[in-house]
């Protein structure tokens, strides 16, 4: 018996060997590199994964995506364990928890294998070398401040909120909150968090509109999914009283848009994001260090209305392109 073990212990290893240095006709970059992106499998993500694969066509580098079915650290550690067992030595991480992610991190330095956080923080210090993500606190604030404008300055809002596991999630609530309070003629409602997955989305936003849905003057939304469902809901009830300022650019949002059944959405770069952070780890892994006091990127964020729908998608791959000509130099010293 311990033979046998001994002996699938030696082909595993053969295997994964083989699977490191496969291609010896590669370029040196394609050996040296073995990159990855870790997300979430959910709607947000799915940029990422696309400019993962866009990073290994451009670069030759070997690059894969993987992805958590939950906002769950565990997860992401079970994940990233598999693809360190698989030589990958290099990852734009997705934190699964602000401060238990940092644990993760640390143990990948200490091994020499440099992270960038994108898409989201961890809670200071961290080991992390920078992070590349939308400023979520400014966009809700942002988004807020929109919703306001557009109901005249008064008016009860109900808040839509992911889940509360997300590190994002309470910046959002708090930047929301403080800037609800700057107004004597405004007020939260109801805050209805968690509503990041389609069913618990349509089950809970759908009974509040049809049970207090007259009381409502505004909405604003910062999680992807309670945005579609809004969308849909606020389309369905006809009525364009209910004003709402949402995020994220899915197609069922921009036709509420284009309709006039939701004032805005918050476009994020999910894309860039992944793209910028492989190119990060790159760098990192070539002996570039990150220049003193950098740290977080805003990879940029603005609201998209009836007046730019159509053309938002062309200033979203001009700020990516535009962000990678000088993400070098303006972020990096060279060894």
């Amino acid at each position: 018996m311990t033979f046998r073990k001994n002996l699938i212990s030696f082909l595993i290893m053969v295997f994964l060997v083989s699977a490191i240095f496969a291609g010896g006709g590669q370029d040196t970059a394609s050996e040296k590199h073995k990159l990855a992106t870790v997300g979430v499998k959910h709607p947000y993500f799915s940029p990422m994964e696309t400019a993962t694969i866009d990073y290994a066509k451009d670069t030759g580098i070997e690059t894969q995506y993987r992805a958590t079915e939950h906002f769950d650290m565990e997860e992401e550690n079970v994940v990233i364990e598999g693809m360190l067992a698989l030589g990958y030595n290099g990852f734009a991480l997705w934190p699964g928890h602000p401060n238990s992610v940092n644990a993760t991190i640390s143990e990948l330095k200490m091994d020499g294998i440099p992270v960038i956080l994108v898409g989201g923080q961890a809670n200071l210090p961290t080991d992390a070398a920078m992070c590349i993500a939308t400023d979520v606190a400014a966009s809700a604030a942002q988004a807020t401040e929109n919703l306001i404008k557009a109901m005249g300055g008064k008016g009860k809002i109900v808040n839509l909120l992911g889940e509360l596991s997300d590190p994002n999630t309470l910046l959002r609530k708090a930047a929301i909150e403080k800037v609800i309070a700057k107004y004597p003629d405004v007020s939260l409602l109801q805050e209805i968090a968690a509503v990041d997955s389609f069913e618990a989305a349509t089950d809970k936003i759908g009974t509040f509109l049809a049970t207090r849905g007259a009381e409502v003057d505004g909405m604003v939304s910062t999680a992807y999914v309670a945005s579609v469902v809004a969308s849909e809901l606020l389309s369905e009830i006809g009525d364009k009283r209910i004003k709402a300022v949402l995020i994220d650019d899915d197609p069922v949002v921009l036709k509420a848009i284009k309709e006039g059944y939701v004032t805005g959405t918050m476009s994020q770069a999910p894309y860039a994001q992944a793209y910028l952070g492989l190119e990060g780890v790159r760098l990192l892994r070539e002996g570039y260090e990150v220049k003193d006091g950098v740290y977080f990127i805003d990879s940029g964020s603005f609201m998209i209305d009836a007046s730019n729908a159509d053309t938002y998608a062309k200033k979203i791959k001009s700020d990516a392109q535009k962000a990678l000509e000088t993400f070098k130099t303006d972020y990096f010293i060279a060894p």
